[in-house]
């Protein structure tokens, strides 16, 4: 039988050293990962630059004025989208605005799942502006949002603040109002 040879209690300490040092390089690792996590979401989410106003909503407290230049509404391809719980909301919009004259595509949930806190976002190409600013006086706080779609449809995002359509105005009167 051989005999086992005790271990040297200092061979056992770098070992032990290069544990502790390990952990500790483990922890300052975390603690700069949690930070800059912190730091980037307090530039980007609570402090927004100016720069990032290209993308950030417009709200609109008043309706638009109504374009004189618009598109008649039955020039207008309208989807209606409800970013609700409320069952049946996009439904029961969409045939008001087809009753005001808008050629409806499709009425659905918002295929974006976003949540819109306010009455409603109208999306459309900026090439269309003019006719989503049209849609938008249908609906008192509506917001313009711009996006990258390829074609002139506009959409109609109800909102958990939505309550109804605007009454229809002609475009002096809803100027006169916003003055």
């Amino acid at each position: 039988m051989e005999s086992e040879e005790p271990i040297d209690e200092y061979e056992a300490a770098p070992r032990q050293t290069w544990r502790h040092v390990r952990t500790g390089i483990t922890l300052l690792v975390l603690v700069a990962f949690v930070v800059g996590a912190a730091w980037y979401s307090w530039n980007n989410v609570v402090a927004p630059t100016d720069d990032d106003t290209s993308t950030t909503p417009v709200a609109t407290d008043c309706p638009t004025v109504v374009p004189t230049d618009a598109p008649p509404p039955e020039e207008i391809e309208l989807n209606v989208y409800n970013a609700t719980s409320r069952s049946g909301l996009a439904q029961q919009v969409a045939s008001q605005m087809r009753d005001r004259g808008f050629t409806i595509m499709d009425v659905d949930n918002d295929p974006l799942g976003a949540t819109i806190e306010g009455s409603a976002e109208v999306r459309a190409h900026p090439e269309h502006e003019i006719a989503a600013s049209l849609v938008a006086t249908m609906v008192p706080g509506a917001v313009l949002v711009p996006d990258e779609r390829e074609n002139a449809t506009v959409d109609l995002v109800l909102g958990e603040n939505f309550d109804d359509l605007a009454a229809e105005a002609e475009p002096d009167a809803t100027a006169d109002a916003c003055a």
